[in-house]
């Protein structure tokens, strides 16, 4: 299976992955005041900096589908040294939290209905008059 395997500076590596996996990720994130321009959220709050690795699985129908993450938000300084790698191995990390993901639903007159609705909210931003 494909896993990916990220490591912290010199900590262990975590390694991703499970056989009924549709997505897999790593995410590494900056949020707040990140430069002299940006104008921060509250004064006092320095930026967030955080790693996640994380998944999907797609099951067979029937089946409920779950998020999985093997790290959930770990917090990140300037300075440290992430590396990620896509490898392929027979077995990952126990995961750390999932939960159930809802299900799609696939109602053609409810998208219609909130297409339509999104369109009457912004024709008079985007279309000119006349």
């Amino acid at each position: 299976m494909l896993v990916l395997s990220v490591q912290v500076n010199e900590e262990p590596p975590v390694v991703g992955g499970a056989d009924d996996l549709g997505v897999l990720n790593v995410i590494v994130a900056a949020a707040g005041k990140l430069g002299e321009a940006a104008r921060p959220g509250r004064p006092d709050e320095p930026p967030d900096i955080h790693l996640s690795v994380g998944g999907l699985t797609s099951r067979a129908v029937g089946v409920t589908d779950e998020h999985l993450r093997w790290v959930g938000h770990r917090e990140l300084r300037i300075g440290d040294r992430i590396v990620v790698q896509v490898l392929e191995a027979a077995t990952a990390d126990p995961v750390e939290s999932g939960h159930a993901a809802k299900e799609r639903e696939d109602d053609e007159l409810e998208y219609f209905n909130h297409c339509k609705r999104a369109y009457l909210e912004l024709r008079s931003k985007f279309e000119p008059e006349g």
